[in-house]
């Protein structure tokens, strides 16, 4: 790999992240949803857009045995080093190639709702749907430490308004009260489903208690700490990709450069 050490840190703000809840196109088969994924999309993800200001990325395709149709197909956490990095990169040929690989392998309209998230405001009693919040304020280093990804369905004998304000109250009191060890956390809840990661510097911390009244307020459709994998292959391997049937839910390591802007001239 180029660019420098994967170990020095780079902390990014709760808002420079785009939360990812993706809905697989209707013509398109389970089979080659996870194909498309892994042999292309997601490691062009990890492979394309670190130069240009990717800072962390963490995707996941949730597992169909025990997902409702209305829970999302695929997640994932893309980080960018400021908030104007995401944007910035679309100058480049990569990220455009990158962009564009979209629109087949999903349902549009479905999964394109609001990506940036934003503070839970403070006398809230209910979550707008589909809108993310990050619930800390600090910058954190979601490629480094350990992040812990809960998803789960709204269950049958729930209503849509219990819902949405059991999880705005237990979002509410974890921000007023952060769990030790904790210095990321990020939740987007839609009518019938809800997702949140939470984030810690230590490596071997276990953060699932962190988000317990969480995970009991939905039907759990998956709970996991997505282990950390290294793209070690090129652009130009003779190589399938990656099989996230196996390996479903990952914390990709790439190298990160301080300069994030496209190359000008």
């Amino acid at each position: 790999m180029t660019g420098e050490s994967t170990e020095r840190s780079y902390p990014v703000p709760p808002d420079c992240v785009y939360v990812w809840r993706g809905f697989r196109a209707p013509n398109m088969t389970q089979d080659q949803f996870a194909n498309f994924l892994g042999s292309t999309f997601v490691p062009a993800c990890a492979l394309l857009q670190p130069a240009v200001g990717l800072r962390a990325y963490v995707s996941c395709l949730v597992p169909q045995t025990t997902k409702p149709a209305a829970v999302p197909d695929q997640t994932a956490l893309m980080f960018w080093a400021d908030p104007g990095a995401h944007d910035l990169a679309t100058r480049s040929l990569a990220v455009r190639i990158y962009q564009n690989l979209h629109g087949g392998a999903y349902d549009v309209p479905r999964s394109h709702t609001t990506e940036v998230p934003v503070a839970l405001p403070t006398a809230a009693g209910t979550l707008t749907a589909d809108q993310p919040y990050h619930l800390l304020d600090g910058a954190a280093d979601w490629m480094l430490g350990t992040t812990h990804h809960v998803v789960g369905s709204r269950s049958d004998s729930t209503d849509v308004e219990t819902f949405l304000a059991t999880l705005c109250s237990w979002a509410s009191e974890f921000r007023t009260s952060p769990p030790n060890g904790v210095d990321g956390a990020l939740i987007a809840v839609g009518n019938d489903f809800a997702v949140a990661w939470v984030h810690g510097p230590d490596p071997n911390v276990d953060l699932a208690p962190a988000v317990a009244g969480f995970t009991a307020s939905v039907e759990l459709v998956l709970a996991v700490d997505p282990p950390k994998k290294q793209v070690v292959r090129t652009l130009w391997d003779d190589w399938p990709g990656l099989d996230l049937t196996a390996e479903p839910c990952l914390n990709f390591q790439f190298s990160r450069h301080s300069d994030t802007r496209p190359r000008s001239g």
